[in-house]
């Protein structure tokens, strides 16, 4: 029998969360890797008539990983508001748009080429990431906003993309999109709509960095503990 698609509501925001099949397993082993799937997360976000392969020309001429360029192409599918990418899993934080099984679509999408270059590049094959991804669905203001906090920290929590605690500050950590929410570089990958807009919620950017660094050797989880959808999120 076939699954029941999965609705998400337009309404509402979603913290979005998958990690590798094997939990302990890095799925991202270097620039590359994380580049690629950074720009899966550009790429998909549009409905569009480019193959991937005219979109990675196409982004070389119109400054790679940028959605400015994009939007003219095609029909968005999804707001990508906030992600991390970190060593064995990602977070993301998305609005649907008009047509809810569009966010199970993208998602997949994703995360099945991202498995098809990882399985070619490393000589592998099956699955990569832990079947279906997990969803939490966030229909307050504040805690959307600690949701990204949270997502943004992940980085200076997990041993594995912070062995030894070297990081200190989360725009250390370039892959998410921290610096982009905080004021230190343009949106690119997120709808910069929503990210001004929810950032004035905390004053812009500068009470954003504060806001977040509130937070840094704390537990960036309390008051949202149903949202966090890690089994053990500090030791992830």
């Amino acid at each position: 029998m076939a699954d029941k698609p999965r609705y998400f509501d337009p309404r509402s925001y979603y913290h979005i969360y998958n990690r590798s099949l094997q939990e302990r397993q890095k799925i991202f082993l270097s620039k590359r890797d994380y580049q690629r799937f950074l720009s899966l997360l550009v790429y998909y976000q549009f409905k569009h008539p480019l193959s991937y392969a005219q979109f990675e020309q196409f982004s070389l001429h119109h400054h790679f990983l940028d959605l400015g360029g994009l939007e003219k192409q095609g029909e968005k599918r999804v707001k990508l508001l906030a992600y991390v990418i970190m060593p064995n899993h990602f977070h993301l934080l998305i609005k649907p748009l008009e047509e809810p099984s569009l966010v199970s679509k993208f998602v997949s999408d994703v995360t099945n080429s991202y498995t098809r270059y990882f399985n070619l590049k490393n000589g592998r094959s099956g699955s990569l990431f832990q079947g279906k991804f997990k969803s939490k669905e966030i229909s307050d203001e504040g805690s959307l906003l600690q949701v990204s906090r949270y997502i943004h920290l992940n980085p200076l929590i997990s041993s594995k993309a912070n062995p030894g605690g070297i990081l200190k500050k989360p725009q250390e950590w370039i892959y998410s999109s921290y610096q982009e929410w905080a004021g230190l570089k343009n949106p690119h990958l997120v709808d910069k709509d929503e990210v001004t807009s929810w950032g004035s919620k905390v004053e812009g950017p500068s009470g954003y960095r504060k806001f977040v660094e509130s937070k840094i050797n704390k537990n960036s989880a309390l008051g949202i503990e149903s949202l966090i959808i890690e089994k053990e999120a500090p030791k992830s």
